[in-house]
C-alpha cells in the first residue's frame, strides 16, 4: 500500500486564504461593474449666471425630481430657447451643411413624431435638404430683453409662449433684411423612456429626453420656414 503524502498544513490554509480572497474580490469587481452599467451615460449639469451678474458662473448638478424644480424650469427654458434658434436658424452658401446638422442632430430627437412631420413640410425646409442649388437665405433668431415682452413664458401643463425676431436676409433680393415678430405655442414633455436611454447619440443631444409635441405659430402668421420673405 503505497503512501499519501499530505501537503503542509500551512500551505494548505495559504492557499485557501488565496482563493477565498479571490472569490471576495471577484465578487466585489462584478457588482462594482453592475453599478456602473451603462458604461457611458450622460451626467446633465446647468450652467447660468444670476441675474445682473455676468462674470460669476455657477454650476448645478440637474437633477429632474421634485426637490429641483427651480433648476428643472431654467433647464426646460433653455431647451425651449435653443430649440427655437435651431429650428429657425438659416445659413447660405456653404454653410447651408451646419442648418442641415443641427435639423438632423438637434430639431429631430427634440422633436415628437408630429411635430418634425410637421416641420419637414415646410416649404425652407425642401429648399434647404433638396434644392439643386445652394440656398441664398440667412436667418437667425433674436429673443427679445425685456420684461414687459419676455422671450419664454410658462403657462401651464408645460405649455410655453415663446416671443422672437426673425431677422433675414436674401441675396436674390439685393441683400434686403426682413424682420417678423412672431409668437409660439409651445408645449413639451420629457419622455426619457428605455427606447431613448438605448441610443447614446439621442441622449447626449437631449439628456433628460424633452420633445417639443406641439409648435403652434400663433396670429395666423404661419410657420416661419414656410415665409416667403415679403415684408
Amino acid at each position: 500500500m503505497s503512501k499519501v503524502v499530505e501537503p503542509p498544513i500551512l500551505i494548505s490554509k495559504v492557499l485557501a486564504f488565496v482563493l477565498a480572497t479571490s472569490v471576495v474580490v471577484l465578487g466585489v469587481l462584478v457588482y462594482t461593474l453592475f453599478k456602473m452599467a451603462p458604461l457611458e451615460r450622460p451626467e446633465v449639469f446647468f450652467l447660468y449666471t444670476p441675474r445682473g451678474n455676468f462674470t460669476d458662473m455657477i454650476i448645478e448638478p440637474m437633477v429632474p425630481d421634485a426637490t429641483n424644480q427651480k433648476t428643472l424650469e431654467r433647464y426646460k427654458r433653455g431647451f425651449i430657447r435653443e430649440y427655437v434658434i435651431a429650428r429657425n436658424t438659416l445659413n447660405s452658401g456653404t454653410n447651408v451643411v451646419i442648418t442641415r446638422n443641427n435639423w438632423s442632430k438637434l430639431v429631430n430627437p427634440w422633436s415628437s413624431e408630429n411635430v418634425w412631420k410637421s416641420f419637414i413640410n415646410t416649404r425652407l425646409y425642401q429648399q434647404y435638404q433638396f434644392s439643386d442649388t445652394l440656398p441664398t437665405m440667412t436667418c437667425s433668431v433674436n429673443f427679445p430683453n425685456s420684461t414687459n415682452t419676455p422671450a419664454v413664458v410658462p403657462l401651464n401643463n408645460d405649455m410655453y409662449e415663446v416671443n422672437f425676431a426673425w431677422i433675414c436676409e436674401d441675396e436674390n433680393i439685393g441683400g434686403h433684411i426682413i424682420q417678423k415678430n412672431y409668437k409660439i405655442m409651445i408645449r413639451i414633455r420629457s419622455d426619457l423612456n428605455k427606447q431613448v436611454r438605448k441610443d447614446l447619440n439621442k441622449l447626449r443631444n437631449n439628456p433628460l429626453g424633452i420633445q417639443v409635441i406641439s409648435y403652434e405659430v400663433q396670429n395666423d402668421k404661419g410657420d416661419p420656414l414656410n415665409s416667403d420673405m415679403e415684408s
